[in-house]
Order: structure tokens, then sequence, then C-alpha cells
């Protein structure tokens, strides 16, 4: 059921209050990683705004240089 240093215990070996604590510490453990979750989709939204402001900034670029570098085809079909 739950290991603490090293020790592990079974669910018939726990009083109803460590049971009731087990869950507690399997609730802290679930909300733990969806605030890890929560972080890393936090940082890519700031990297994503960081490269918005970034493209922004830049000067615009030629129209030649731009289609060239999104291979961009303007024959007439």
């Amino acid at each position: 059921m739950i290991t603490i240093d090293g020790v592990e215990y079974t669910e018939e070996e726990l009083t109803d209050d460590a049971k009731q604590r087990v869950r507690r510490i399997a609730a802290h453990r679930e909300q733990l990683l969806e605030a890890i979750m929560r972080q890393q989709e936090l940082e890519q939204l700031i990297t994503f705004q960081a490269q918005l402001i970034k493209q922004t900034m830049e000067p615009p670029k030629a129209d030649e240089e731009f289609i060239a570098e999104h291979d961009i085809n303007l024959v007439d079909e």
C-alpha cells in the first residue's frame, strides 16, 4: 500500500487514520503532477509569446527573400 523509509505497509496493517493519510498523499501527488504539467504548459506559452515579440521586432523581409525562404512558386498555371 505504501512504503516509508524502505518499510512497506499493507492496507491491513494501517489504522483508519493512516489509510486516510495515504489517500491524502495520493491526492497531493496527483496535484503535484498537475502542477508540473501546468508549469510546462506555461513555459511553452511564454516561449511562444516571446517569439511573437521577437518576430514583430525584426525588420520586414524583402518579398524575394520571403518567397525563397518559404519555397513559394509564383508561376501562373
